[in-house]
């Protein structure tokens, strides 16, 4: 199939979670590269557009509601004028509307019936989990004619973003300059993960190194986690308590916190995606569950670290499902700290 005349209005559609549109952010980054002069137009979740906002290769944000019929959302393309649109996720709903918008040319992955409904499908086969999943959406981008791809995630954090960030770390005792290491301990439960004592432990660890302050992070939800997190600190003197985060700041002063660290610490979870966004160096726990594999899901574009238990005389624990052992807590604070020193030393050579 020969790819489409240059179109002049693209809108991509991705309506999951926060997190999928900020790995969608290099499709937009590659289509500005590719189509410098087209207007480019996200479609996604309410609840997501922080994300997309203020990105340069974003020209305009549309929402859409999981309870909007496709008429309705028919009728809002229509009136778009776009001549492109990408499906990045399976989503019969959008497929249907624009189709139903008479949109020229449509693309879309080819896995379900409403492909059928697309002028170009593209077989994205996610669940090999052999690729990250910035990649399976640059398939998407192959029936535009499009070859080179963006190579890493730009989230532009302007000038005010980066004085809130230090403003309120300075409120909470960091002054600027001072190197700090962010730790979240928090996936929203998604995937396995360490226990509040063992990010609690190893808080206490990198408290006691002199010059370095921690920052524990947490979303507005997390609170409880992070309080159990805190409670462990006992031997963490008061001047070196660390900093705590839970829904305090925006997403991008969150971002740019996250920008001024030495390192940043997580399990896989989509404030990971974030930190490596803003380049900021991760070292990540991941479990060993198929499904979870850091080949997909793990940190893209950074210098990124990622480590999975090992436990070979449990082949359940191998496999991730292992209902006998706590199959993340095989990963030790020392095994942990020992990339994280990496970064550390650089900003504060012993």
């Amino acid at each position: 199939m020969n790819p489409p005349p240059s179109p002049r209005h693209i809108i991509v559609a991705c309506t999951e979670t926060p997190g999928d549109v900020l790995l969608a952010l290099p499709v937009f980054q590659t289509l500005r590269e590719a189509f410098p002069r087209a207007r480019l137009t996200a479609l996604i979740n309410t609840g997501a557009k922080a994300m997309a906002q203020g990105h340069p290769a974003i020209d305009a944000i549309e929402t859409v509601e999981r309870n909007e019929g496709i008429f309705k959302l028919a009728g809002r393309l229509r009136k778009m004028g776009a001549d492109a649109f990408i499906t990045l996720i399976p989503d019969s709903k959008l497929v249907l509307a624009a189709w139903w918008a008479k949109i020229p040319t449509r693309v879309g992955p080819a896995l379900r019936w409403h492909g059928l409904f697309q002028t170009a499908t593209v077989r994205v086969n996610r669940s090999i989990c052999d690729r990250n999943e910035v990649e399976y959406n640059f398939d998407l981008l192959k029936p535009l004619g499009i070859q080179q791809f963006a190579k890493k995630i730009e989230f532009p954090i302007n000038s005010v973003d980066q004085a809130m960030a230090v403003d309120f770390l300075k409120e909470k005792g960091i002054a600027p300059g001072t190197p700090y290491v962010v730790v979240h301990p928090g996936t929203g439960k998604s995937v396995l993960n360490w226990k509040a004592e063992k990010y609690a432990q190893m808080v206490s660890h990198l408290s006691q190194i002199k010059g370095l302050r921690v920052v524990i992070t947490g979303g507005a939800h997390e609170g409880e986690l992070v309080s159990q997190v805190t409670a462990y600190l006992f031997s963490v003197p008061p001047e070196q308590k660390p900093v705590v985060i839970t829904g305090e700041l925006g997403l991008k002063p969150l971002a740019a916190v996250f920008q001024g660290a030495v390192c940043f610490l997580s399990g896989s979870t989509g404030l990971m995606h974030l930190a490596a966004a803003v380049g900021t160096p991760t070292v990540s726990l991941f479990p060993p569950t198929p499904e979870a594999t850091p080949v997909r899901w793990g940190p893209w574009g950074n210098e990124a670290i990622v480590l999975i238990p090992d436990n070979p005389q449990c082949p359940s624990c191998q496999a991730g499902y292992c209902k006998k052992h706590e199959t993340m807590e095989f990963l030790t604070v020392s095994q942990v700290f020992q990339p994280m020193e990496k970064f550390i030393r650089k900003a504060i050579p012993q």
